[in-house]
């Protein structure tokens, strides 16, 4: 999913079609629901915090990117009562414009279907193009299932000395 693609859609193993595309700001209704149809235990590994539902303030940012500076993708499947949010990813670059942090989550029923891997990919594909030498991200220590992910992605975890809560991931690109 180049720059210029804004759909991309496939069909997991049992035939369940998804579309992933960029977010926008007609998603913040679906981005909320999304966020809080995550278990608790996803809402604290992806916003380090318990939260429950996005203040407006986080939704509108969520739902409208810095096209400049931001990227952000959904994963969606189309069910009874319309397209549901499944699955979300985003970048932001920093002022030095070398490195970015991307944030990543994937509702609990649909983890493990290679859902984070083609988000993740796809947003590496759009760094490619960006002169963005690194992607980092900061993961819980006790997030195993996200250590193994981002390790099978090409990450190196790196140790926060003033956080032994939480490691630095890494990835170069080339």
């Amino acid at each position: 999913m180049g720059q210029d693609d804004s759909v991309e859609t496939w069909a997991l193993a049992d035939g369940t079609k998804l579309t992933m595309r960029h977010i926008a700001p007609t998603d913040a209704a679906r981005e909320q629901a999304f966020v809080h149809g995550l278990s608790p235990q996803s809402r604290y590994l992806r916003f380090h915090g318990t939260i429950k539902d996005l203040s407006k303030k986080d939704l509108k940012r969520f739902t409208e990117p810095d096209s400049r500076n931001e990227v952000a993708l959904i994963v969606l499947r189309s069910g009874e009562t319309g397209e549901e949010e499944i699955g979300a990813a985003r970048y932001v670059i920093d002022s030095d414009r070398a490195n970015c942090e991307f944030a990543i989550v994937v509702a609990d029923a649909w983890q493990k279907r290679g859902i984070g891997t083609r988000l993740m990919n796809a947003l590496i594909s759009h760094l490619q193009v960006s002169g963005v030498k690194q992607i980092s991200g900061s993961v819980l220590t006790s997030n195993s299932a996200m250590r193994k992910f981002i390790k099978q992605m090409g990450f190196v975890e790196t140790n926060i000395p003033d956080d032994p809560s939480t490691l630095l991931v890494i990835k170069h690109l080339d």
